[in-house]
């Protein structure tokens, strides 16, 4: 079997009223990714889209390009996050245009990133204050909820497994009533001459949802999910080189840097440690990839960095993950991300490694020829 890649997309390259307030005009993603800055010789900050391509996604041409793209390298479709809070949505121009304008023939689906926002997700040193609090209501709020998504649940483009359509939930665990509300919408998709909903949680940083019967699925977000749940690997994933030089840089004495520096990971050993988990995960458990993850640009000292990864080694663990997959016939793989670019978690092209990262993915997908990174690596336009 031929496992499907869905990629994690991020609508926040463009900007919206709620923003504007809290961060300042005209703030989207590249406001983050433009105040990146090394924290050691050799640390790729700040992240620079190639051609300075520091597009903007109110308009849809754009993510109907990335559509485009997405197909050429053999992603099956975008996982699309969604933000609702009680009858209130954000960020939600870009796939509600293209759920209703665009006639690009993509699938995708919705995750729901239900947690509350706060100044902590920016910088760290700006306090916890609620920006926008989460909260769930009762069957009347459930109800509106299902009523926003069902136009979605019926383009013929979403995501469906035996006429259910899928629907992720970021923190499930953050959700006291989740049975009642999962229930509800069960019942509601039957009505709407659905199958049900296909459920998937996601195992995450924050922990998993031990509640196992309420969901058809689990998924692996990674690199968080193995960092942070599989604590017993976390010192042998350090990635004590770079630790080192930023000892050297920084001196013993400048603890704020030296407490940053042990949040280096090395992209090879936690490859290793996720393809080992790949393969002993349940049934029921998509597993995680990732090209990626430096996410100091929003968190500075606080931020936690995966280093050393380049499009040849991402493509090797593609591989790997498909064919651990294939065997075990999961239908998918979900790669994060295509455009976390604050958080160091995209293929999207960029001035270092141009469109490496996309080509490592036609090649791992099978699509491509055999040799195509090798080429690149060998003519010097990608750095291993």
């Amino acid at each position: 079997m031929k496992s499907k890649l869905l990629s994690i997309y991020l609508p926040q390259f463009h900007a919206i009223p709620e923003n504007n307030e809290w961060w300042g005009e005209g703030f989207t993603e590249w406001t983050n990714v433009r105040r990146g800055h090394p924290f050691y010789p050799g640390h790729y900050q700040p992240r620079q889209p190639l051609h300075d391509d520091y597009y903007d996604l109110s308009n849809l041409s754009v993510l109907e390009r990335h559509t485009r793209e997405a197909r050429k390298a053999g992603i099956y479709g975008f996982c699309f996050y969604h933000y609702y809070f009680q009858g209130r949505t954000l960020l939600e121009r870009p796939i509600e245009d293209y759920r209703d304008k665009s006639r690009e023939q993509f699938p995708y689906c919705l995750i729901w990133a239900n947690q509350s926002w706060t100044r902590t997700w920016y910088r760290a040193n700006m306090g916890n204050k609620v920006l926008l609090q989460q909260e769930y209501g009762k069957k009347a709020d459930w109800e509106k909820h299902f009523y926003y998504l069902l136009p979605f649940f019926k383009d013929n483009r979403y995501i469906k497994v035996n006429n259910k359509p899928m629907y992720i939930i970021y923190l499930p665990q953050d959700i006291p009533c989740r049975r009642g509300m999962y229930e509800r919408w069960q019942e509601m998709a039957k009505e709407n001459g659905f199958d049900g909903l296909y459920l998937v949680a996601m195992n995450t940083g924050a922990g998993k949802d031990g509640r196992h019967r309420l969901y058809d699925a689990f998924m692996e977000f990674e690199p968080l999910s193995t960092i942070h749940n599989d604590s017993s690997w976390r010192r042998c994933l350090h990635d004590w080189k770079t630790v080192h030089v930023a000892k050297v840089r920084f001196g013993k004495s400048d603890v704020r840097n030296w407490i940053w520096a042990k949040n280096a990971f090395s992209y090879r050993y936690l490859c290793k440690c996720i393809e080992k988990k790949a393969e002993k995960l349940g049934p029921q458990t998509f597993p995680g990839v990732f090209a990626g993850w430096d996410n100091s640009s929003r968190k500075d000292e606080e931020g936690l960095i995966v280093t050393r990864s380049t499009p040849y080694r991402f493509q090797k663990h593609l591989h790997r993950i498909l064919s651990i997959a294939g065997k075990q016939k999961k239908e998918f793989v979900f790669l994060n991300a295509w455009n976390e670019w604050s958080e160091g978690a995209y293929i999207q092209a960029d001035q270092k490694y141009g469109w490496g990262y996309l080509r490592a993915v036609k090649e791992a997908v099978g699509q491509h020829g055999k040799s195509e990174i090798m080429r690149c690596v060998k003519a010097g336009k990608i750095v291993l």
